[in-house]
């Protein structure tokens, strides 16, 4: 019989990558759109403000510690303007600078 080979399952892929919302400022229009963004999150739908829009508010606001990264919002953008990437981990601990919520982070 050979020997077992160790289980390479994809569940150890949560622990290594963390999916974060990014808004492109230039493409977010609420004032024009009906924010079907924030009217089809499933937390904002548990009652939570995950993607916030105000009433002066340029841009909609997605809150990183509460977006799952379900990619619902990014489907239902009519100006595509969210997009949903893919981050290491561990570069979370040596962030450089950081351009703003919802932006890209520099990383040493």
């Amino acid at each position: 019989m050979p020997p077992k080979k160790k289980n390479s399952s994809t569940t150890d892929a949560p622990d290594t990558l963390t999916r974060i919302a990014i808004i492109n400022a230039e493409k977010c229009k609420p004032k024009k759109c009906k924010q079907e963004c924030k009217k089809s999150c499933p937390v904002v739908k548990l009652g939570k403000l995950c993607i916030e829009v105000g009433p002066k508010s340029k841009i909609a606001y997605l809150s990183e510690p509460l977006c799952i990264g379900c990619g619902i919002c990014v489907k239902k953008c009519p100006f595509e303007a969210i997009n949903i990437i893919n981050l290491p981990k561990d570069l979370e601990r040596n962030t450089t600078h950081r351009y703003g919520p919802n932006s890209f982070k520099l990383h040493r």
